[in-house]
C-alpha cells in the first residue's frame, strides 16, 4: 500500500512540475511546493525503505552524481552570496538528485515507465491549454513572443520540447485509434506552442533530436516523425525573414549579444576555474568583467547561455568533469540496449537518446538544466535509463 502511494506522489510530481513557480518560507528558509512534494516523498520512501529492509538499488550514474554534487557544493561554500548559492544548490541539485533516488527504487515496470511518460505529457498538455489562453488574451512578451506563467519563452521552450519528444513513446503501444488521434493532436499543439515561443534553440534541438529518431527508426515508423519534421521545418519557413541571419537559426542580434555573453563567460572561467563561482551568480561576475568588453548588448543575464559553460562556472571542475562522465555513461548505456529484442526497451531508449540529445544541441545556446522543473526532468531521464539499464531482462 505504501508503496503505491509513493508511485502516485512521483507521478503527482511528474505531473506538477510547474509547481516550482509556488514558493513560500518554511520558517526562514525559502522553499517551492515542488522541492516539498519531493521532500515528502523521500521520507516516505526511506521509511518504507527501512521498516522492508530494501537495498538501494545499484547504478552506475552515483560517482559521476557525487562528483556533481560535491563540485556544486564547494563552489556554494565559496560563493560571494551563499544564500543565493545555497538556494539553488538545494532546488536545482539537492531536491533532483533525492528524487532521482526514490524513482530508480520505486519505479519497477514497465507500465511504471508508461505512467511516468503519460503523466508528463498530459503536464505538457495541461500547460499548452494554459498557454494558449494567454495567446488569445494577447499576453505575450514584448517582442510578441509566448511565454505563458513561465518567466521567459525560452523556459516555456525547454519544458515541452522533451515532452514533445517523450510523448513518442506513448503512440507506439496505443491501439485505440482514438487515442492514437488524440496524441496527433496532443503533438501538433505542443509543436504550435513551442513554434509561438519563437525559441530557435528549441527548434535546433528538436531537429536534431527528430533526425537523431529518424535514422534509427524502422521505416514503418520513420513517416510518422518524418511528417512531424516536415511541419517543424514549414514552421520555420513561416517566421519572418528579418529574423534570420543566412543560415543560422538565431537572430543576428541575438547570436551577436549571445557572442558576447560566451566571451565574458570564458574570461570569468579562466579566473575561477577550479571551484567556480558558486550557483547563480553569474549575473553579478557578468557585469563585474563589462569593463574588459564593448558595452555589453544585453545586461540581464542570469545564466551563460551554454550548458557546459553553465556547469562549469557554477560547480566547479570537479561538477564539469561529473557531467561529462555522467553523460558518457548515460549514452553508452543507451547505445549498449539500442539491439534488445524487448521492443518496449528498445524505442524507449531511442526516445531517451533523442530527449538528451535535445537538451545537448539546445543546451549549446542556453541553459537547459538550469531551472527547477528542467533539472528534476533532467534526472528522471536518467532514472529512466538506469532502469532500462539495470532491470532491461526483469522489467515486466
Amino acid at each position: 500500500m505504501l508503496q503505491k502511494i509513493i508511485n502516485f506522489i512521483i507521478y503527482l510530481i511528474v505531473f506538477s512540475l510547474p509547481l516550482y513557480l509556488v514558493h513560500f518560507k518554511f520558517f526562514w528558509i525559502p522553499i517551492t511546493v515542488l522541492e516539498l512534494m519531493i521532500y515528502v516523498v523521500f521520507l516516505i520512501w526511506l521509511f518504507y525503505s527501512f521498516i522492508k529492509k530494501q537495498k538501494i538499488t545499484n547504478s552506475k550514474f552515483y560517482i559521476p552524481i557525487l562528483l556533481i554534487l560535491f563540485g556544486v557544493t564547494i563552489s556554494t561554500l565559496f560563493s560571494a552570496d551563499i544564500q543565493v548559492s545555497a538556494g539553488i544548490w538545494k532546488a536545482w541539485f539537492v531536491a533532483p538528485m533525492l528524487f532521482f533516488v526514490v524513482v530508480i527504487n520505486s519505479i519497477k515496470t514497465k507500465k511504471h515507465i508508461l505512467n511516468i511518460i503519460t503523466t508528463l505529457t498530459l503536464s505538457g498538455f495541461a500547460v499548452c491549454l494554459i498557454a494558449l489562453f494567454y495567446w488569445f488574451n494577447k499576453d505575450l512578451t514584448y517582442d510578441h513572443r509566448l511565454q505563458a506563467f513561465f518567466l521567459s519563452p525560452n523556459y516555456l521552450a525547454m519544458y515541452l520540447s522533451p515532452i514533445l519528444i517523450l510523448s513518442f513513446y506513448l503512440y507506439f503501444f496505443v491501439k485505440n485509434k482514438v487515442f492514437k488521434i488524440l496524441l496527433i493532436f496532443n503533438y501538433l499543439l505542443l509543436i504550435a506552442i513551442i513554434y509561438l515561443t519563437f525559441s530557435y534553440g528549441a527548434w535546433l534541438g528538436l531537429i536534431g533530436s527528430a533526425t537523431l529518431i529518424l535514422i534509427f527508426l524502422k521505416p514503418k515508423l520513420k513517416y510518422l516523425l518524418l511528417f512531424f519534421l516536415i511541419i517543424i521545418l514549414f514552421f520555420f519557413s513561416q517566421l519572418p525573414s528579418n529574423k534570420f541571419y543566412g543560415f543560422v537559426v538565431l537572430s543576428y542580434p541575438s547570436l551577436k549579444s549571445r557572442l558576447v555573453i560566451w566571451q565574458s563567460a570564458w574570461e570569468i572561467t579562466k579566473d575561477h576555474s577550479l571551484i567556480g563561482i558558486g550557483p547563480g551568480m553569474f549575473q553579478e561576475y557578468y557585469l563585474d568583467y563589462q569593463p574588459r568588453f564593448k558595452p555589453y548588448l544585453e545586461w540581464a543575464v542570469p545564466q551563460p547561455h551554454n550548458v557546459f559553460l553553465a556547469f562549469w562556472l557554477q560547480t566547479g571542475l570537479i561538477g564539469l568533469i561529473g557531467l561529462i562522465w555522467l553523460l558518457i555513461v548515460f549514452f553508452r548505456n543507451c547505445i549498449k540496449y539500442l539491439k534488445v529484442s524487448d521492443l518496449k526497451i528498445k524505442i524507449l531508449n531511442f526516445i531517451l537518446l533523442s530527449v538528451m540529445a535535445y537538451i545537448l544541441i539546445h543546451g549549446l545556446i542556453d541553459t537547459t538544466y538550469w531551472k527547477n522543473d528542467l533539472s528534476v526532468m533532467f534526472w528522471l531521464i536518467i532514472a529512466l535509463i538506469n532502469k532500462v539499464s539495470y532491470c532491461h531482462n526483469g522489467l515486466q
